[in-house]
């Protein structure tokens, strides 16, 4: 196991910080909440994975920190900017620039191929489609893939397809990377491949990451492991 690079955080010097996250349910009679509070800061380059009973809300938190879901109460800062004020279009926008994920099941497009899966959000975002290619090409050659980049998904094993789904992630630099189970789907060995490129990638473009597991091991290996209980993260 490598020793974990333990890193000293500021609120000053967070690339993004969660602060008072709540998120509750109203059901008739009674409120199901979900996070309750709950606070997170990232620095730039720091991977950090969130482990927990089934049930707790990890995946909620994941969506709520990417901002595909609204807190019901709460702060989001992406380098001190306040994201939560923006309209669904600008946060849709944002999100696309800002944030990278990567999925437990892949959620490829198996119309296309691996090369056009990567350059998905640069072609929604409006970028220009032969530089998008080039930047889609360069990415799957640092995940090991040059080889397979017009093969389509349904021609590719599971550890080629969360290489493309981390790749689609990457493409735009995003300043944070949120992975939900992202091996979960894998044997031990591919899957510990798949998670050694994240390490890699996050160390190469200083990807703030979260990764929710439940693979202590692989958890054990990122700079912090927090516990989400009870509605907030416990170190």
């Amino acid at each position: 196991m490598q020793e974990k690079n333990k890193q000293q955080t500021t609120a000053g010097s967070s690339t993004f910080q969660a602060i008072g996250i709540e998120k509750y349910y109203e059901e008739v009679g009674h409120r199901i909440n979900v996070l309750n509070g709950l606070d997170l800061h990232l620095d730039r380059g720091e991977m950090i994975a969130i482990v927990g009973a089934s049930g707790t809300g990890k995946t909620t938190l994941l969506h709520i920190l990417g901002t595909l879901d609204r807190p019901t109460t709460g702060t989001l800062l992406y380098g001190g900017e306040e994201v939560l004020n923006k309209n669904d279009i600008e946060l849709s926008a944002y999100r696309n620039r800002t944030v990278g994920f990567v999925f437990q099941f892949h959620h490829l497009l198996p119309e296309f191929t691996a090369l056009e899966n990567v350059m998905m959000p640069g072609l929604i975002g409006g970028q220009e489609k032969t530089k998008m290619a080039e930047d889609a090409a360069a990415i799957l050659e640092k995940v090991k893939l040059s080889d397979r980049i017009q093969h389509k998904v349904g021609e590719l094993s599971g550890g080629e397809q969360q290489r493309v789904a981390l790749a689609r992630a990457i493409i735009m630099k995003p300043l944070l990377l949120l992975a939900d189970e992202p091996t979960g789907n894998l044997d031990t060995k591919t899957g510990y491949k798949v998670f050694q490129l994240i390490q890699e990638m996050s160390a190469e473009y200083s990807l703030s990451a979260v990764m929710v597991t439940h693979n202590l091991e692989l958890a054990n290996e990122m700079n912090r492991c927090l516990t989400l209980a009870e509605g907030k993260l416990h170190e």
